[in-house]
């Protein structure tokens, strides 16, 4: 099976709480996963970068899935708007294709 990559536009403030949601889940499951998060922003956000900046992540189907999974362990009305937005970017992505 070949990897696929996905490329999700998010804001800083978007990017933290996917951050928030995955340190809840064990470590050896998510770490490899928060540093490809954490790399790819610091090439792309300097310090004086606002919330609402908005940078390209790319990762895989698989971490996809964790993120999804860890989100839906937050407060609903916390993860809402961004569960939207990741699911419009995907659904624009498969349009293209």
């Amino acid at each position: 099976m070949a990897f696929q990559e996905i490329a999700l536009q998010l804001s800083l403030n978007q990017g933290n709480l996917i951050l928030e949601a995955l340190a809840e889940r064990p470590f050896k499951q998510v770490f490899e996963l928060i540093g490809q998060l954490n790399q790819q922003a610091s090439a792309q956000f300097d310090a004086h970068a606002t919330a609402e900046a908005m940078g390209v992540f790319v990762i895989s189907a698989g971490q996809l899935r964790l993120i999804i999974e860890a989100l839906g362990e937050l407060p609903y009305n916390r993860v809402a708007r961004l569960l939207q937005q990741l699911h419009q970017q995907l659904q624009e992505a498969h349009e293209r294709v």
